[in-house]
């Protein structure tokens, strides 16, 4: 009596089918709730900007009203664009590198549905958009030479346009960084605050509520910088067994180590304000609500479905989102290099 022959049967390895692994996609703090989130944006929208009263007091006046200031109205606009992610998965390729049993139980090589493989796949899908969203909000420019980056300005190119001069700081600007790409004693960090802080408008430093965006190089030479100066006892105490979060002058480090990652891999090619791969270093210092963030994605759904004419499971996802500043004295920038005006 034969055996059944072997020979046609896809090559299967043995998997852990409790068990997968994603990549660290999506890097960094929550910082949303930092902004001003507008939730349901589809097209270029104004908002209403009020701009303060100053000296419209004066002395009593017994004859007719003399209006001695209209108030300034302008606005604010958000021109969003809109973004597409489309992912194809071929299913008879994931089969053989998965364990049968992930597979419906009639084993159907071209058809994922319904599977655990899926599941996973929605997983790594949803923070890889994400991760795009945050790559691009911040670092987007429609000028630059790189496709991933060009279908709208982020925030640093929205403060580039918004802050005067003195509001937009670079190594020159630094003490003891100077043209230093290494980044690399303590003291940077905490003169790179320091001179944001000094930077700040009146008005910025007197809305309260600031933050700190900081790349994560800066937040670890500021973390090496109080372990090094002998702070008070208790505060060293505090650094040696773990804080859960920076703060300078009272005023919260949001870290964005996703920003080291595209920096150096982007930087030099694609991303105005740096020229060479260590020039990872760069912050704002704003306060709450003063970014803007216009976008639908909370309500965006990923479309899925399988193509039997390609034998394959496609996955879509489409989104509007833009961003804008809402006064210019609200907010400071450090980037290594200069963005040009």
């Amino acid at each position: 009596m034969g055996f059944p022959s072997t020979n046609n049967l896809p090559a299967v390895n043995q998997y852990d089918v409790n068990r997968s692994i994603i990549s660290p996609v999506f890097l960094g703090q929550d910082y949303m709730n930092y902004m001003s989130v507008l939730p349901n944006i589809k097209g270029t929208t104004k908002i209403d900007h009020f701009g303060s009263l100053t000296k419209i007091t004066k002395g009593f006046n017994a004859g007719a009203f003399s209006g001695e200031n209209a108030g300034t109205f302008s606005a604010v606009t958000i021109s969003p664009a809109r973004m597409e992610a489309e992912i194809e998965f071929y299913a008879n390729s994931l089969f053989g590198k998965m364990k049968g049993q992930l597979m419906k139980d009639n084993f159907e090589f071209d058809n994922i549905d319904g599977t655990t493989v899926k599941n996973v796949l929605l997983d790594l899908i949803g923070g890889g958009i994400k991760n795009d969203f945050n790559r691009q909000l911040w670092l987007g420019d429609t000028a630059s030479s790189s496709g991933n980056y060009d279908q709208y300005d982020g925030f640093f190119q929205v403060l580039k346009d918004g802050l005067a001069a003195a509001q937009k700081l670079t190594n020159a600007n630094i003490t003891g960084v100077g043209n230093d790409d290494a980044f690399g004693d303590a003291a940077d960090g905490f003169n790179v605050l320091d001179a944001m802080y000094e930077a700040a408008t009146p008005e910025l430093l007197e809305a309260g509520n600031h933050v700190y965006f900081v790349s994560g190089i800066i937040a670890d030479r500021y973390r090496a910088y109080l372990e090094g100066t002998g702070y008070a006892a208790a505060g060293h105490s505090v650094l040696v067994n773990g804080i859960p979060q920076l703060t300078f002058r009272g005023i919260p480090l949001i870290v964005r180590r996703d920003w080291d990652t595209w920096l150096a891999a982007d930087g030099a090619s694609a991303i105005e304000g740096a020229s060479a791969a260590a020039e990872i270093h760069r912050a704002v210092l704003t306060t709450q609500d003063a970014l803007i963030v216009g976008t639908d994605f909370d309500e965006t759904s990923v479309e899925q479905w399988y193509s039997q004419d390609n034998k394959s499971y496609r996955f879509r996802v489409s989104y509007m989102v833009g961003c804008a500043l809402a006064d210019s004295k609200l907010a400071v920038m450090y980037t290594p290099d200069a963005l040009s005006a």
